[in-house]
């Protein structure tokens, strides 16, 4: 209820990643390094070794995104766009908020980081949990939530409603890793994969030739969910209730919000989506994950997603382009 302290907790990405790379037996060990960046733990592997400078130049990528997209840091433009209510057309923000607007109307909706107007009257990022009322929410709703119409663009750049916030959490990950991507390209690396806290990405190739092999973790127990091989390049991107919550009156609730009721979805306990991009994964994860599903699974089969659910009560849920990737995931 409103007013009752809870704990707000975030799971440290390091522990708790839904998602890890196997190691293949007997192969050129690899450069690898981990660092703590944009409140996460951001890991490298790449293939050949490459130099320190090439290595902090890809790391560097995830710095500049946050520099401009985090909500927490005062000095980012996207705290300025949410402190003042605009921003001029020439920000190094626009291309994010321009993929932003694109998700938002691709997913009818359930991608929309304005949705942080509502995890901030929830106490997501006050550390204060609490559960709004009915008529709270509805005038959130109403005049602060809905990208396409709380964020509007023209020639001189950016207005965003008034009370209204922009969280790009969602999106933020997945436009660093191709980022760095680019630069480990452009240093000669054959193969490489980069993991921000479970949002992955891969491409080229191994010494040995052999598949890259993710395992998908299981939440409720730490165990493996479900295996993906592919030499190809892929994106895999996971939203999931159990990193991010707050506790009201012993009840969990996740951060990731149904843009209808206004109340946090508890369909699922994760979502796993392979794409092409890793933008496209990082933003279909939590849009399908805020959809019921009803909504859901009839959504990714029409638009031939490969999607790994495990709803809340512990069902595994495979859509058809997903069977033909995750492994050891029985539908249930």
């Amino acid at each position: 209820m409103a007013g009752n302290r809870v704990k707000v907790i975030l799971t440290v990405a390091a522990i708790a990643a839904v998602i890890m790379l196997l190691k293949s037996p007997q192969q050129e060990a690899p450069l690898f390094e981990s660092r703590l960046m944009m409140d996460t733990i951001i890991s490298i592997r790449a293939y050949p070794v490459i130099s320190k400078k090439q290595l902090d130049a890809a790391f560097a990528e995830f710095a500049k995104v946050e520099s401009k997209a985090s909500f927490h840091l005062e000095n980012s433009e996207l705290s300025a766009l949410n402190r003042n209510g605009s921003l001029g057309a020439a920000s190094s923000l626009t291309p994010l908020l321009q993929i932003a607007a694109d998700y938002f109307a691709r997913t009818d909706g359930y991608f929309d980081p304005s949705f942080a107007s509502l995890q901030k009257a929830y106490g997501f990022y006050s550390g204060e949990g609490r559960l709004p009322g009915e008529d709270e929410i509805a005038g959130l709703l109403r005049d602060r939530c809905g990208l396409g119409q709380v964020l509007l663009q023209n020639e001189e750049g950016f207005k965003l409603a008034s009370g209204s916030l922009i969280d790009l959490g969602g999106i933020a990950g997945g436009y660093a890793i191709e980022k760095a991507a680019r630069v480990l390209r452009e240093s000669g690396c054959s193969g490489f994969l980069i993991d921000d806290a479970g949002d992955i990405w891969f491409e080229g190739s191994k010494p040995d030739s052999s598949n890259w092999r993710i395992a998908v973790r299981d939440p409720r127990d730490n165990g493996t969910l479900a295996l993906v091989e592919s030499r190809a390049p892929l994106a895999i991107s996971t939203s999931g209730d159990y990193e991010r919550f707050i506790t009201v009156d012993g009840k969990r609730y996740g951060h990731i919000m149904n843009p209808h009721s206004g109340r946090p979805v508890d369909y699922y306990s994760s979502v796993t989506i392979i794409a092409s991009e890793p933008v496209t994964a990082d933003a279909l994860s939590t849009a399908v994950f805020a959809m019921p599903p009803e909504i859901a699974f009839k959504w990714v089969e029409e638009r031939n997603l490969a999607v790994l659910f495990l709803t809340s009560t512990g069902t595994i849920h495979l859509s058809r382009a997903g069977r033909q990737y995750f492994r050891q995931a029985e539908a249930q």
